[in-house]
C-alpha cells in the first residue's frame, strides 16, 4: 500500500454503505434466512469459536494455495483471481436481484451477463473508475452475504480472528512471502496512479493504492453487523464507519514506511470496539 488519496477514502466509505445496505436487503426480503454456507448457524460460543477458526483455515488456505501458484506459473494466480471475482459477481448479482423479486431464470441470465462484462473489464481496464466501482460492489455485497451466514457472535468472532490472520500473514506468513516476490512497485505517486498492482484482480486499485479484495469484503460484513445487530439502527452503523476510517488511517501511516501493511486489523479492530460499546451504551 502506497500513500493514499481521498478517493481511497471515498471508496472505502462506499463500500462500508453498501455493506450495510446489502445486509438490510437481504434481512428485509427474508432471504438471509435462506443463506446457507459451510459455517454453524447456531448461536453459543462454541459455534462462534468453531467459525472463527474455519474462517482463519479457509483464509489460510487459499493464502498457501497463491504462493503455491507462484512458483510454478504466475499466471495461474491471476487465472484464480479472475475466476474467484466472477463466480464473487455472479453470487452477488443472483441473489441481489432475486432479492429485488426477479424471478430465478432471469436472474440467473442478468448475473452471468454481469459477472462476464465485469471480469473482463476488470483485465482489461483494472483501473477504470467504473471498474473500480464495480469491484467495491462486488465485495462489499459479499460481504453482506457472509455476514448473513452466521449469528452475529460468529461474525465479531470471524472477524477477529481474520484481522489476526491478516497480521500474521503480511508481516510473518505467506502473503509476506507473495509480496516480497512481487517486482517493486514504481518509484513515484504518478507512475503508481498508472499502473495496477501485480496482485489485480486480487487487489482494488484506487488512488496509487491496492486495497485487497478480501479487506473490501470484511469491511462490507463489518458495516451489516453494525447496521442490523442486534436491532437495526442507523446510527450505530454511522458510528462504526468513521471508526474504520481511523483505522485505516493509520494503516496507511505504517504502510508509507514498508509499501504494504494489512488492511483488516485497525479498521476491524476500531469498527467491533465503537460497535461493541454503543451497545453496551445502549443496553444500560
Amino acid at each position: 500500500m502506497r500513500a493514499a488519496s481521498p478517493w481511497l477514502y471515498l471508496a472505502v466509505v462506499l463500500c462500508l454503505l453498501l455493506g450495510g445496505l446489502g445486509g438490510w436487503l437481504l434481512a428485509a426480503t427474508g432471504l438471509a434466512e435462506e443463506i446457507e454456507g459451510p459455517f454453524v448457524k447456531e448461536e453459543g460460543a462454541g459455534a462462534a469459536f468453531f467459525n472463527a477458526l474455519l474462517f482463519a483455515s479457509l483464509l489460510l488456505a487459499g493464502a498457501l494455495l497463491l504462493l503455491a501458484l507462484t512458483r510454478i506459473r504466475f499466471a495461474l494466480v491471476k487465472a484464480l483471481g479472475y475466476f474467484a471475482f466472477f463466480m464473487a459477481a455472479f453470487l452477488v448479482g443472483e441473489t441481489f436481484t432475486v432479492a429485488c423479486g426477479v424471478e430465478p431464470a432471469p436472474a440467473t441470465l442478468a448475473s452471468l451477463a454481469f459477472a462476464l462484462s465485469a471480469t473482463i473489464s476488470l483485465a482489461l481496464r483494472p483501473l477504470s473508475p467504473l471498474v473500480v466501482l464495480t469491484q467495491v460492489a462486488v465485495g462489499s455485497l459479499t460481504g453482506s452475504i457472509i455476514a448473513a451466514m452466521v449469528p452475529p457472535a460468529s461474525l465479531v468472532a470471524m472477524l477477529a480472528a481474520a484481522a489476526a490472520y491478516d497480521l500474521y500473514a503480511v508481516y510473518k506468513g505467506p502473503l509476506k512471502r507473495l509480496l516480497d516476490g512481487l517486482p517493486k512497485g514504481p518509484s513515484s505517486r504518478g507512475e503508481s496512479d498508472r499502473r495496477p498492482s501485480p496482485l489485480t484482480p486480487f487487489t482494488v486499485n484506487v488512488g496509487g493504492v491496492a486495497l485487497g479484495m478480501g479487506d473490501v469484503v470484511l469491511y462490507g460484513a463489518t458495516s451489516s453487523l453494525a447496521l442490523l445487530t442486534p436491532s437495526p439502527d442507523v446510527l450505530r452503523m454511522l458510528l462504526v464507519i468513521p471508526a474504520a476510517i481511523v483505522g485505516l488511517a493509520l494503516t496507511l501511516k505504517l504502510a508509507e514506511k514498508r509499501g504494504y501493511a494489512p488492511a483488516l486489523p485497525l479498521p476491524v479492530a476500531l469498527a467491533l470496539a465503537a460497535y461493541l460499546a454503543y451497545n453496551a451504551i445502549k443496553r444500560v
